[in-house]
C-alpha cells in the first residue's frame, strides 16, 4: 500500500511538472511569440495597404475630394455674393423690409450656412484621411496635406 501511494505521488508530481513546465515554457517564449505576431501583422498590413486597388482608390479619393472642396468653395462664394447683392438691393434698415424680403434674406443665409457646413465636413474628412498613415501615402505632392476651412470662410 505504501508503494502504491508513492507511485501515485510520483505520477501527480510528473503531471504537475508537465503542466507547470508547459506554462513556464509558454511564459519564457511569450516575448518571442509577441514579436512573431507583430511581424505577421506588419506583413498583413503591408499586403492590404500596398495593394494596387487600394492605392488607386486612395489616390483617386484624394484627387476627387480636393476638387469637391474647391467646387464647394466656389458655391459658397457664389451664395455669399448673392446674399451680399440682395442686401445691397435693400436698405440696411430691416424695419423697412417686406415680409418676402425677410424670408428671402433668411433663405439666402440658410443656403450660405448649409454650404459652409458642407465645406467644413468635406475638409474635415480630407484632413482626417491625410493624417492616416495608411492613406496619406497615396496623396501626391501636388495636393495639400491640410486644408484650412476657417481661413477661406472668414475672408
Amino acid at each position: 500500500m505504501e508503494k502504491q501511494k508513492g507511485g501515485i505521488f510520483i505520477w501527480v508530481l510528473i503531471l504537475a511538472g508537465l503542466v507547470f513546465g508547459g506554462w513556464a515554457i509558454k511564459l519564457l517564449f511569450f516575448p518571442v511569440n509577441t514579436l512573431n505576431k507583430e511581424v505577421d501583422l506588419m506583413y498583413d498590413v503591408q499586403d492590404k495597404v500596398l495593394d494596387a486597388d487600394n492605392a488607386i482608390y486612395n489616390y483617386e479619393w484624394f484627387k476627387q475630394r480636393y476638387e469637391d472642396i474647391e467646387a464647394n468653395k466656389r458655391n459658397y462664394d457664389n451664395a455669399k455674393a448673392q446674399h451680399q447683392a440682395f442686401l445691397t438691393y435693400l436698405s440696411l434698415d430691416r424695419s423697412t423690409w417686406a415680409f418676402e424680403d425677410r424670408n428671402e434674406d433668411n433663405r439666402l443665409r440658410s443656403v450660405k450656412l448649409g454650404l459652409q457646413n458642407h465645406l467644413e465636413d468635406l475638409i474635415a474628412d480630407y484632413n482626417a484621411r491625410a493624417k492616416m498613415a495608411t492613406r496619406n501615402i497615396f496623396a501626391d505632392n501636388v495636393l495639400p496635406d491640410f486644408v484650412d476651412a476657417l481661413t477661406f470662410i472668414r475672408k
